[in-house]
């Protein structure tokens, strides 16, 4: 008889593609080497690394301070996109622009209708933010509960593509 039939379920196999098995064993050997206070902070991905180590060595060391700050990376080095951003209510005020996260710290003015070039992370942050609106929702138990049904866009994000 064979395992499945025994009561054994066979393992499932993950397919893994090879330039995922560089990468993963290229981070494991840079995390394993590089001391937090040396790591070179140059791209996005170091950025990313260093605020990782220092959250779990934050959460190890357990201080009242922590010993190792969180640092967000430069906008220069963020991927960025051409948008025009404008109020979906078609006012002409300003749209202010303010993200501060463990990956960015950014804050910035927009005039409705300008194109402007901003990270990735600005932009899908723009386009989330909406008012909320609530509706009854019926749960598996008989109650009924009210919750988030969708958000209304405060803007209208236009992304610019520029071809040769």
């Amino acid at each position: 008889m064979t395992t499945a039939v025994r009561g054994k379920k066979p393992e499932a196999i993950q397919p893994v593609s090879p330039i995922d098995k560089v990468i993963s064993a290229a981070d494991k050997k840079s995390e394993a080497q590089v001391d937090i206070d040396k790591m070179p902070l140059k791209s996005l991905g170091d950025y990313m690394r260093y605020n990782k180590k220092a959250t779990e060595l934050n959460h190890i060391l357990k201080l009242k301070v922590n010993r190792y700050p969180i640092k967000p990376c430069p906008t220069e080095l963020h991927p960025k996109d051409w948008v025009v951003i404008n109020h979906t209510n078609k006012s002409l005020n300003d749209i202010p622009i303010m993200l501060s996260n463990d990956m960015i710290d950014f804050k910035m003015k927009v005039k409705p209708g300008q194109k402007v070039h901003l990270p990735r992370c600005v932009i899908e942050h723009i386009a989330n933010k909406g008012k909320p609106i609530y509706g009854w929702f019926d749960n598996p138990d008989g109650s009924k509960e009210t919750r988030v049904a969708y958000n209304e866009p405060r803007f209208a994000v236009r992304t610019i593509y520029e071809g040769n």
